[in-house]
């Protein structure tokens, strides 16, 4: 139905341009460990986010180690670019989620002052 979609989770591009973009703010914010954007756009990453980490982790949960290993691989080449971004989520990020018991929650959103020629609201959003 499409009364309940929600309008908050949608950017004002088409669907490939879109899944581009949310691709390359997850691999910056992957690498850079925190991004600045506007506040709609954050709420879309943050949301992408929970669930890339979220899904990690029930992977792992899910298939014993090589094979969680692999599928994890998979599923990290599938969302973000693999060559930097890549690594350092399956060596450096997922064991410390995964040693939490983090099932949500991956991202913190701090808002900040407004941009200087639009004065759209600035979220800086950080990896914990």
């Amino acid at each position: 139905m499409k009364h309940q979609r929600n309008k908050l989770l949608e950017l004002s591009t088409w669907v490939v341009q879109k899944n581009v973009f949310i691709k390359t703010l997850l691999s910056n914010l992957i690498k850079s460990w925190k991004v600045t954007t506007t506040s709609k756009r954050a709420k879309v990453l943050k949301a992408h986010t929970d669930y890339f980490f979220s899904r990690l982790i029930k992977i792992t949960g899910q298939y014993e180690e090589n094979d969680a290993k692999r599928e994890c691989i998979r599923f990290i080449k599938e969302n973000i670019d693999w060559e930097e971004t890549g690594k350092k989520v399956l060596n450096t990020l997922l064991p410390k989620y995964k040693e939490a018991w983090n099932q949500s929650s991956f991202v913190a959103d701090y808002k900040m002052w407004y941009r200087a020629w639009d004065w759209a609201p600035k979220i800086m959003l950080k990896l914990l």
